[in-house]
């Protein structure tokens, strides 16, 4: 497997922004005959995960997905409880709020690749992860290029939310290890963002970091702490310590990741459960900045037949122009997978299965 980072003109990557739908890899919805995959993931609010950069071998190939599971209580009553304080805190906590605005539909990622050889696929990808949520990328980028501070970021990347200030005086328990919010919040902002971000990020990621765990009920595995963050870090995460993302009277699931690739995806169309907050919104500085948008990842037709077929169990026909088809959701990544009319399978795993960094894609067939 081959991959090629392409150079671009602005003009392309302009017209790469604002294009539509593809003539690359885009196909008609199956009949609704054809038998959704079973392994799909999980659509329920009781288990939910976010592929991290250590969860990619060095092929960009998914090793594994955490899952997180809320410990404790039910959801039901975590909400409860959420909502109970949040109605009771004074007017003066409510730091600051935003409108409902997401995106419109982002359209279809296409390929660039600059060509394909017969028996070969060309695949070209956009963003790195589930795209879900913050870009931390986008993040940096956006207080780097664009001048914005961490609660524009949040209120761009979390449209509807209301942004609380908490009492920060308590413990937090991250892959079993406990410790003062500062603490958690730090070593967990420090591995995300190393301490070379821009001051507004890494504020914006602790907020989301510190309102993920506690909408897990302050005690969540599938994070990752790195122990003594720089003093830099330290006093980001300080200067917004106890800040947390509500919307409708309880915490937000501030999902977070690496990358998006020129929009971020709406948690309908990865996990198959839409929040309202968790829609495609745009990342105007990816096509410029970020290194994985417009990634092309060269494979054989018998690579590409091989993956499918061990992960999936099916065996695929003679003709490889068949074997993928696209339906897109409303964000640009791909939903779901018709594989040669086979079988149709979520389009994030499916991404993971070919070691591709994210459901955005196109592809050729040489």
């Amino acid at each position: 497997m081959k991959i090629r980072y392409p150079q671009m003109s602005l003009a392309l990557l302009t017209a790469v922004v604002l294009a539509g739908v593809s003539a690359f890899g885009v196909y008609a919805a199956p009949e609704a005959s054809t038998e959704l995959e079973t392994t799909a993931p999980p659509s329920s609010d009781e288990t939910l995960w976010k592929a991290e950069i250590s969860d990619y071998d060095s092929s960009l190939s998914l090793v594994q997905y955490e899952e997180v599971t809320p410990t404790g209580e039910n959801l039901a009553d975590l909400a409860e409880t959420a909502r109970e304080t949040f109605e009771q805190k004074q007017a003066a906590a409510v730091l600051a709020a935003s409108d409902s605005a997401g995106s419109t539909n982002m359209g279809a990622a296409l390929s660039m690749a600059p060509s394909v050889s017969p028996g070969e696929f060309a695949f070209t990808t956009y963003g790195y992860g589930h795209c879900v949520g913050l870009s931390q990328n986008g993040a940096n980028y956006y207080a780097t290029y664009g001048g914005y501070d961490y609660q524009s970021i949040l209120f761009h990347y979390y449209p509807g939310t209301t942004l609380v200030q908490e009492d920060a005086s308590g413990t937090l328990t991250v892959n079993g290890v406990t410790g003062s919010v500062l603490d958690i919040v730090s070593q967990l902002v420090y591995n995300e963002m190393s301490s070379t971000m821009a001051p507004e990020a890494m504020k914006a990621q602790a907020v989301a970091a510190y309102t993920y765990i506690q909408h897990q009920g302050g005690s969540c595995n599938g994070l990752i702490l790195k122990a003594n963050p720089p003093q830099n870090v330290i006093d980001a995460v300080s200067s917004v310590l106890g800040q947390a993302l509500y919307y409708d009277g309880s915490y937000a699931l501030t999902v977070y990741g690496a990358s998006s690739g020129g929009a971020t995806a709406s948690s309908g169309d990865i996990w198959g459960t839409q929040y309202p907050y968790l829609v495609s919104v745009p990342c105007e500085y990816d096509a410029l900045y970020d290194p994985y948008y417009g990634v092309v990842t060269y494979m054989s037709v018998d690579e590409v037949r091989a993956r499918i077929q061990n992960a999936y169990g099916v065996v695929l026909s003679g003709d490889p122009s068949n074997w993928i088809q696209l339906e897109l959701g409303d964000s640009g990544y791909v939903r779901t997978v018709n594989i040669d009319g086979q079988k149709r399978v979520n389009g994030d795993t499916f991404s993971g299965v070919l070691g591709l960094a994210s459901a955005r894609f196109a592809y050729v067939c040489g």
